[in-house]
């Protein structure tokens, strides 16, 4: 436990924190997501190269009053896990006033400079106090876009709201005979992450061992987790994990089989078209399509996404670097690695 008094605050970390007034503070934040909650945090501890941290800012009567979570991401296990380490915040902190958030960040700021080479902050809000509090305590703004869609009541209205290119891929895929499936069993979570897995070594980009998968898909009816699966004929040619929580839905990471005869029958658009709808039968007003690329650079799945709808918002990134030697070595080596992954 960490405990640093300051009149009336004081700064808890995860492993002393009741769970029910954890999970009882996000529930009742306006701002808060999926992300926050302790769900994610058990999530990312269990995973191998991860382990979750989680800050707490309290008054003296015991309120939560502001919340920082996320992950520390080993890229390289063993030798060179501290020159590959960096934090990663897959979502604004969570505050009440701008007291608690300026000790809740200074406290991370500590508690972090050794563990890290990097914080990255991937906001899906920001306002004036915690911009300005951000770049005062050394926090540099990188621009990066984001879409969430407000669906609209019914498919009707979601279907004016389509562009034309979708549309016409929509129509196109119907005549295939798609199924959306949202089974999940040992066999779709290991299509599910042979897709993932094959997507992003292509990429170059590092995803979670599959037991995060595992873990997050073990018990699904208790848990915000959602596996979405476009079927031909019998096979699992596309599948999303996304997560649902209040009224948004999150979509985390996606595997498609990339084979030109498929994705020339367009079911990429029909899949997410029918994600929208299950969506509306399901009470979910917003879908998060969780990125849309920098600004100033050219990212083609950022015209996809907008042909959904929706407004393309840049709440950007915060990022400040702990250990500059160390994380100009460990850039390097991230594009190595990259180029490593793509070969092999």
């Amino acid at each position: 436990m960490v405990d640093l008094r300051n009149n009336r605050y004081m700064v808890l970390d995860a492993s002393n924190i009741d769970r029910c007034l954890w999970q009882s503070f996000v529930d009742g934040h306006p701002n808060a997501t999926v992300f926050h909650t302790p769900y994610m945090y058990d999530f990312w501890n269990g995973t191998k190269g991860y382990r979750s941290f989680a800050y707490f800012v309290f008054d003296n009567t015991g309120n939560i009053k502001s919340l920082l979570i996320g992950f520390l991401q080993s890229v390289s296990p063993g030798l060179f896990a501290k020159l590959t380490t960096r934090s990663v915040i897959l979502q604004s902190p969570l505050y009440t006033e701008e007291a608690d958030l300026r000790l809740l960040l200074e406290h991370y700021k500590e508690a972090i400079k050794w563990q890290a080479i990097y914080t990255e902050i991937r906001n899906h809000v920001i306002d004036e106090n915690y911009t300005s509090l951000c770049k005062l305590l050394g926090f540099q703004w990188e621009g990066h876009y984001n879409i969430v869609k407000q669906l609209p009541e019914t498919d009707e209205l979601l279907w004016k709201e389509i562009g034309r290119k979708r549309k016409d891929g929509i129509n196109k895929a119907k005549r295939y005979g798609f199924i959306i499936d949202k089974t999940i069993n040992p066999r779709s979570i290991e299509i599910f992450y042979g897709l993932l897995k094959t997507n992003y070594k292509s990429l170059g980009l590092p995803i979670p061992d599959k037991d995060f998968f595992d873990i997050c898909l073990s018990d699904i009816e208790s848990s915000y987790c959602r596996l979405f699966n476009l079927v031909e004929d019998g096979s699992i040619r596309i599948s999303l994990l996304a997560f649902a929580y209040k009224s948004k839905l999150h979509a985390l990471y996606i595997g498609i089989d990339k084979d030109y005869t498929f994705l020339n029958k367009r079911p990429v658009d029909f899949f997410y078209y029918e994600i929208m709808k299950w969506c509306l039968a399901n009470n979910i007003s917003n879908f998060d399509w969780m990125g849309a690329g920098k600004p100033g650079e050219e990212y083609g799945v950022r015209d996809f996404k907008l042909q959904y709808g929706g407004n393309l918002e840049d709440y950007g990134r915060f990022k400040i670097i702990h250990m500059p030697i160390i994380e100009t070595l460990a850039r390097h080596g991230f594009r190595l690695i990259g180029r490593l992954r793509r070969k092999k």
